[in-house]
């Protein structure tokens, strides 16, 4: 079995090549270094090694996807999402890194507003306690900090 590439390397059997890329800031920076060129796996993978040890010194560091908006977020709020459950209800869920299954707080029992915002609020506490969040809640409604989550929202649900 072949050895596991670095990250950044990828063996690519049908252009006999290994090629390196790395991404900074949306930019891809790439290269292909070929079994033509360097004549072994070996010699085209250390090339490719030192060739991203040299970019990545020109490069800014990596930033970390933590709580960065993507195009495949359609709340208006990172870590916080729409929910459809089984029996046709529907909840705000927020998660979090370490807490993926998240809290859900249904629409049926809290409003869709009152849901999003406990949801958000959640997630920026990165909370499970619901009276802890509720506590946020309760302090926050009515509050400039309550009409800027709401502000966020992207989804409404009738």
């Amino acid at each position: 079995m072949r050895k596991q590439l670095p990250r950044n390397l990828t063996r690519n059997t049908a252009s006999n090549c290994i090629m390196a890329r790395i991404r900074r800031d949306g930019v891809l920076h790439s290269r292909n270094f070929s079994l033509v060129e360097f004549a072994t796996w070996a010699k085209a993978q250390a090339a490719a090694s030192n060739w991203l040890d040299e970019v990545k010194t020109t490069l800014p560091d990596a930033s970390s996807a933590r709580d960065r908006m993507t195009a495949r977020n359609a709340s208006g709020v990172v870590g916080v999402m729409l929910k459809n459950e089984g029996d046709g209800a529907t909840a705000w869920q927020a998660f979090w890194p370490g807490h993926a299954s998240g809290t859900r707080w249904g629409i049926g029992k809290y409003g869709d507003k009152g849901a999003f915002v406990r949801a958000c609020l959640s997630r920026q506490l990165e909370s499970a306690d619901r009276g802890e969040i509720e506590d946020a809640y309760l302090a926050a409604k009515g509050t400039a900090l309550y009409r800027n989550i709401l502000r966020s929202k992207q989804i409404e649900v009738n």
